[in-house]
């Protein structure tokens, strides 16, 4: 009779724990096939994120913290707010920057093609910076765009982006000579490269015509540098180097949501 329950108890222990590892298992699994993974190589996969960047534009004799926060409430849309926090050291004033709004709109993504996705966008820039202190450029920035995105390797894309800017006269200095609005457009190639499911690069040649009027061209270059250090959340390097404007070097982290 003892070993009779002694078998039937070592049965049930089988069972129960075999029950455990069937569900341990099954939760793996589904935690799994439900866990999002994060590549923000490409500007065309949308994320909920907070970006905070410190900031140094030495021509411009500026340094502070550029903070972003985006919105994404489906694959196809995005809303970025952005707040930059800025400090002239020629004028010794700190304030808020010109504020950035943006809305992109993706109708169209399948990454099996060579051409992976297209869309439009708005960008937004309002005067909220003081101009006297060194603090904003004064003017209305409205530029409105489309993106391509052409999947031309595994590990390297190219997205060229053209759009429109129109920038308005500087506010408050309407009878300053040459103080007019512009109308001219810009046109970018976003070029990430993925070197693991951690860390990649994007490299992007901008072509900017100013205004139509004239033939002058404006020529830059950014670089970023981002490095996954825990599954949402994102270390990154930015450097741009800009004809006109000069260098601006940034450093700063990403939360994703």
């Amino acid at each position: 009779m003892p070993i009779s329950v002694c078998t039937n108890t070592n049965t049930v222990m089988k069972k129960k724990i075999l029950a455990l590892l069937t569900l341990l298992i099954w939760g793996n699994y589904i935690y799994a096939q439900e866990e999002e993974v994060i590549d923000a190589s490409k500007p065309t996969n949308f994320y909920s994120q907070m970006d905070i960047q410190f900031e140094h534009a030495g021509s411009n004799d500026q340094y502070g913290l550029r903070n972003s926060f985006i919105i994404a409430p489906s694959e196809k849309h995005l809303v970025l707010g952005e707040l930059p926090i800025l400090h002239n050291t020629k004028t010794g004033a700190t304030g808020i920057g010109d504020v950035r709004l943006r809305y992109f709109y993706l109708p169209y993504k399948n990454y099996d093609k060579l051409i992976g996705a297209f869309g439009p966008s708005i960008d937004v820039y309002a005067p909220t910076g003081n101009v006297d202190k060194g603090l904003g450029n004064g003017r209305w920035v409205v530029a409105p765009g489309l993106t391509l995105g052409v999947m031309a390797f595994e590990k390297v894309q190219f997205f060229p982006i053209i759009s429109y800017q129109y920038m308005s006269e500087v506010a408050g200095q309407v009878d300053m000579a040459g103080n007019t609005a512009m109308h001219g457009m810009t046109f970018q190639v976003v070029t990430p490269i993925v070197f693991n499911p951690k860390m990649y690069m994007q490299v992007t040649p901008i072509v900017q015509l100013p205004d139509f009027r004239h033939a002058h061209t404006n020529l830059a270059c950014e670089i970023l540098l981002a490095y996954s250090i825990r599954e949402k959340m994102q270390l990154s390097g930015f450097y741009k180097a800009d004809q006109t404007y000069g260098q601006t070097f940034r450093l700063g982290t990403t939360i994703f949501f």
